[in-house]
C-alpha cells in the first residue's frame, strides 16, 4: 500500500500534525507500507517524523491541486492533516484517492471517507458532510500517539510520595513563551526539574531559559529535545504543559498535568479537561501565581495526585494508532 499524507509543522504552526500524522506513518512503515509526505515543510517531516519516510515539495499550503495531481497517480489512501484543508480541498482529494481527514473541530465541511478526531470532546461537535458520511472515530481511543508513548503507557506508572520530580514541556516551539515563567514558578521548591526545549525554540529562547534556571534553587536541567522525553514524561511525578497533543501523551502515561491554552485551539481541550477534573487547568494568561499554585497543589495532595494517575490512562488507552491503521488498511482496498 502507499500512502500520502499531506501534513506540515514548524515553529510558526506547531509540530502536532507532524508527530500525529508521524505515529500513523511509523505504523504504516512497520507493516511494510510506503509512505510519502506532500509537505510544505520538508525539513520538519524529516526532523520530526520516522526514518523511511519519503517527502515531495509542494508550493502551497491551500492550494489542492498538485497534491491532488500527484495522489491520482501514486496514492492508494491519502491522509490530510492540515487546518488549511477546507472542504472543497478535502472533496477534490478525495475526487481521485480513499480520504482520512484528521481533524481537531468543525472550522471545515468533511469530504472524507474517515474523519478522525481523538479529543475529549470530539463526539459533541456537529460536523457538516458534504457527500456521503465518513467512517467516524470520534474520542480518545482514536488518538494517534507515538510508540515511545504507547510503549510506557502499557505500564504501571511510578509513585513516589512527596513528589520529587517533575517536567515543563511547553510544545515543539513554545509560542506563548512560557517556558520561563513556570521555571521561575518552582522556586522554593525541593524538586528536580527537567526543562524541555522544543525543536523549534530559537537561541534566545534557550538562552532566557537557561538564566531561568539558575535564577531559582530547585534543581532544574535544561534539555533540548532530549531522545528519551518520553521516558522523562513518564517518570515525572507531574507535568506543566499547554492544552496541545502533549496532554493526551501524558493522560496515557499517568502523568498528573497542569495545563494551560495558549492559543485559540486548545480552549477545547483546557474546557474538556476541566470538565473530566483530568488536569489542574489554568486560565489563558496565567502567570507564575497561578503555576505556583499548581505545584503546591500536586505536591500537598496525595488524592488528587492519584486520581489525576488513574484517570489519565482511563480516558487514554495508546491503542489509537493501531486502530486507524486497520482501518485505514481497509479504506484504501
Amino acid at each position: 500500500m502507499y500512502v500520502v499524507v499531506r501534513a506540515d509543522g514548524g515553529p510558526e504552526i506547531g509540530y502536532g500534525h507532524l508527530v500525529r500524522t508521524g505515529a500513523l506513518a511509523g505504523k504504516f512503515l512497520d507493516r511494510g507500507h510506503q509512505v510519502m509526505y506532500a509537505t510544505v515543510t520538508p525539513e520538519q517531516v524529516r526532523e520530526v517524523c520516522p526514518a523511511g519516510i519519503d517527502t515531495v515539495t509542494i508550493p502551497s499550503q491551500e492550494d489542492p491541486d498538485p497534491v491532488r495531481e500527484f495522489i491520482r497517480d501514486h496514492a492508494d489512501v491519502t491522509v490530510a492533516d492540515s487546518y488549511l484543508a477546507d472542504g472543497t480541498y478535502q472533496k477534490r482529494l478525495r475526487e481521485v484517492s480513499p480520504l482520512v481527514v484528521i481533524a481537531d473541530d468543525t472550522r471545515h465541511r468533511i469530504a472524507a471517507d474517515v474523519l478522525v478526531n481523538g479529543n475529549l470532546y470530539a463526539p459533541d461537535l456537529e460536523y457538516d458532510v458534504i457527500g456521503s458520511e465518513p467512517e467516524w472515530c470520534l474520542g480518545p481511543e482514536f488518538l494517534l500517539l507515538r510508540p515511545e508513548i504507547t510503549e510506557y503507557a502499557s505500564m504501571d506508572p511510578p509513585w513516589r510520595d512527596p513528589p520529587t520530580r517533575a517536567i515543563v514541556t511547553m510544545g515543539g516551539s513554545d509560542i506563548a513563551e512560557l517556558t520561563p515563567t513556570v521555571i521561575r514558578a518552582f522556586d522554593g521548591f525541593n524538586l528536580c526539574v527537567d526543562a524541555i526545549v522544543g525543536p523549534g525554540f530559537s537561541a534566545e529562547q534557550e538562552m532566557e531559559i537557561g538564566e531561568a534556571a539558575a535564577d531559582v534553587s530547585a534543581d532544574v536541567c535544561v534539555l533540548r529535545d532530549p531522545d528519551d522525553l518520553p521516558e522523562r514524561m513518564f517518570r515525572a511525578d507531574f507535568a506543566v504543559t499547554t492544552a496541545s497533543t502533549t496532554t493526551y501523551e501524558l493522560l496515557a502515561l499517568g502523568t498528573p498535568i497542569i495545563s494551560i491554552p495558549v492559543i485559540d485551539n486548545q480552549e477545547l481541550i483546557a474546557n474538556s479537561l476541566h470538565d473530566w477534573n483530568a488536569a489542574s487547568v489554568l486560565d489563558r494568561g496565567s502567570g507564575k501565581t497561578a503555576f505556583r499554585r499548581g505545584i503546591d497543589q500536586y505536591l500537598t495532595n496525595k488524592t488528587l495526585r492519584t486520581r489525576r494517575r488513574d484517570l489519565g490512562q482511563k480516558i487514554v488507552d495508546g491503542r489509537g494508532t493501531v486502530r486507524i491503521s486497520n482501518l485505514v488498511s481497509d479504506v484504501s482496498i
